[in-house]
């Protein structure tokens, strides 16, 4: 079909995927914003360190996603089964490390980073029951990875909709103690999550081995291949250490906000949910140039690759503008839902209308990113992730904090400098077209 139309073909069903995803994130924050302003940042900080220890699974993800993406297209799906099995291999090794590392290190971490007591004694079980569905993620994000790849969006979606679903029911009994259930506080969020996710990783595989979709997969496909399974880490690492990079690099920039005290961290970390929102445009038409451009050059057609690149861009800077509009109109109210506490909405409303104004530039950013991505070329995003964090916000952060000693206001502004110094590097990166060239 035309890329234009093939676009919001592959778009929509991710956009809807993480819309009900985020749903269930603010839910989950509505139900542990009414328990306090430490349970708030506990669970902010919390998942915030989660992902740092899940970026070789989210690089695996990215991984998979360009290779199935180049076998679809060049038409040998057996490719992209065998290199599947690999992922899950990956995925599944890497998941049992970080479980371990996990429960011993929790309290280290959280030292680590200065967090005041109320809310250390209430994270480090929280991160340690959470860490669990690590292996469950793993199975899902290879699964949804490959089934993108293929230009099966609706699958993830519908699987992502029961998932979403069954962890908003498991949070509703487990935090607050409903529907015959006692309640476990924080820690009813961590065990909702660990077992939605077990359901969603038992759909996946189910439905793998049936062989009723895009791309299946059997135990042949679990024997290990080394060329394969190297193809598979080769284009990880560059993807997971972006993530590593964006996420210690947040987790630097909180260190600052740390220092303000706990109800500023708990606004900081409800501004984060509503900057999590953002990505729901972002991810939809991240995903749909991935798919587009892997399989365009999979297929030698090196033009639509291109011009994939470009629609999406464009139509994420529409829908993000118009959501920055809404952010920054309604920054108190949008407050208001997770949190009463007229201190945290206040620093929250800071935040939100920092994040409002980066909707364009953020959407400039991660649609390109996963153009890049899906050509197999991780390693330009890592590095301009690591211009825009290290080189430029972390550094104006110790500068407006701990020298200038501002308002905390000031430092989050500082996520426009960030987003300003990664779109010019990556219009620069894409316009020059030298990705194209990327191996796979």
């Amino acid at each position: 079909m035309p890329v234009r139309k093939a676009v919001f073909h592959l778009a929509w069903p991710t956009i809807l995927a993480v819309l009900l995803q985020n749903l269930a994130t603010t839910v989950d924050l509505i139900m542990v914003g009414s328990l306090g302003s430490a349970e708030v940042a506990a669970v902010g900080f919390s998942a915030m360190i989660f992902w740092l220890l899940s970026s070789l699974i989210i690089g695996m993800e990215v991984s998979i996603t360009a290779i199935v993406a180049r076998a679809i297209g060049a038409g040998t799906p057996e490719k992209a089964s065998r290199a599947l099995g690999q992922a899950y291999i990956f995925g599944i090794t890497t998941s049992i490390l970080m479980i371990i590392s996990v429960l011993f290190l929790a309290p280290h971490i959280f030292n680590l980073f200065g967090v005041e007591q109320d809310v250390f004694n209430l994270s480090v079980p929280y991160l340690r029951i959470l860490c669990m569905c690590q292996l469950f993620m793993a199975i899902i994000s290879a699964s949804s990875g490959a089934l993108r790849g293929a230009g099966d969006m609706r699958t993830p979606m519908v699987i992502g909709f029961a998932v979403n679903f069954l962890h908003i029911i498991l949070n509703y009994m487990f935090i607050l103690g409903r529907l015959g259930s006692p309640s476990f506080g924080i820690n009813g969020a961590a065990m909702g999550t660990s077992i939605s996710a077990f359901a969603g990783a038992c759909f996946f595989l189910f439905l793998m081995f049936t062989e009723r979709l895009k791309i299946g997969i059997s135990l042949k496909d679990f024997q290990l291949d080394i060329e394969r399974l190297w193809k598979v880490i080769r284009l990880a690492v560059p993807a997971a250490m972006e993530m590593i990079v964006l996420q210690l690099g947040l987790l630097i920039y909180a260190k600052f906000i740390v220092a303000f005290g706990t109800t500023v961290l708990s606004g900081y970390q409800v501004g984060m949910h509503v900057l999590s929102l953002s990505f729901i445009p972002n991810t939809g038409f991240g995903m749909a140039a991935s798919t587009l451009v892997g399989q365009n050059l999979g297929a030698n057609r090196t033009a639509d690759a291109k011009k994939t690149g470009w629609i999406c861009m464009f139509w994420g800077m529409t829908l993000m503008m118009l959501m920055g509009i809404i952010f920054f109109s309604f920054a108190k109210q949008i407050a208001s839902v997770f949190v009463s506490d007229p201190d945290v909405i206040k620093v929250a409303v800071d935040f939100i209308r920092a994040v409002a104004v980066c909707q364009g530039g953020m959407a400039i950013y991660f649609t390109l990113a996963g153009a890049l991505r899906g050509a197999g070329d991780t390693r330009s995003p890592l590095l301009i992730t690591l211009l825009g964090m290290y080189a430029f916000r972390i550094p104006a952060a110790w500068i407006v904090t701990d020298i200038l000693e501002l308002e905390v206001r000031f430092a989050f502004m500082l996520l426009i400098l960030d987003y300003i110094v990664r779109d010019i590097a990556i219009l620069t990166r894409y316009a020059r077209g030298k990705w194209i060239e990327t191996k796979v």
